[in-house]
């Protein structure tokens, strides 16, 4: 597992994609948006997910998200075309770290990648947390995967790795 610092630069807004619609979800979603991230980690290329999706279901990932919400005040960015979810990126505000987790990555269904949905959801997240007063977004992800590799370096990644 490695960890990725993203520093919120001026980086210019991407493209967004058509008919694609970003919002917070609200807590009736939180179903869907369990099942697109998990469908998401599941259809990486490599399966580098595989063993960690092992231990998690689509519904034990929507208990996550909802004790994530309640107890940390977890938000859910996500993409919606044509009123379906297909992409996600779960985040939390530490005001007193001045640091946006994404603790879920970001995270788009395979049939709707390489569409500039990810790099919309990662600018709009880098703002929203650039608006709350924050200087630096982190993630843990794992290396090889494709939000790694190109996604997260085009918006100031910088890997340090975490000893687990």
């Amino acid at each position: 597992m490695g960890s990725e610092q993203l520093r919120i630069l001026g980086a210019p807004e991407p493209r967004s994609p058509p008919e694609t619609l970003l919002r917070y979800a609200d807590a009736g979603e939180i179903g869907s948006v369990a099942q697109v991230w998990y469908e998401g980690l599941r259809d990486e290329p490599g399966s580098p997910w595989a063993d960690y999706l092992a231990k998690w279901t689509p519904v034990a990932a929507k208990k996550w998200f909802l004790d994530s919400q309640k107890r940390l005040g977890a938000r859910f960015l996500v993409a919606e075309k044509e009123k379906m979810v297909v992409g996600m990126n779960g985040m939390i505000i530490e005001k007193r770290s001045g640091i946006g987790r994404f603790f879920t990555g970001v995270v788009v269904r395979s049939a709707e990648r390489e569409r500039g949905i990810g790099a919309i959801l990662l600018y709009r997240s880098l703002h929203d947390i650039k608006a709350e007063g924050l200087r630096t977004a982190e993630v843990e992800t794992r290396d090889g995967i494709t939000a790694a590799k190109y996604l997260y370096p085009k918006y100031g990644g910088k890997k340090h790795t975490v000893q687990g």
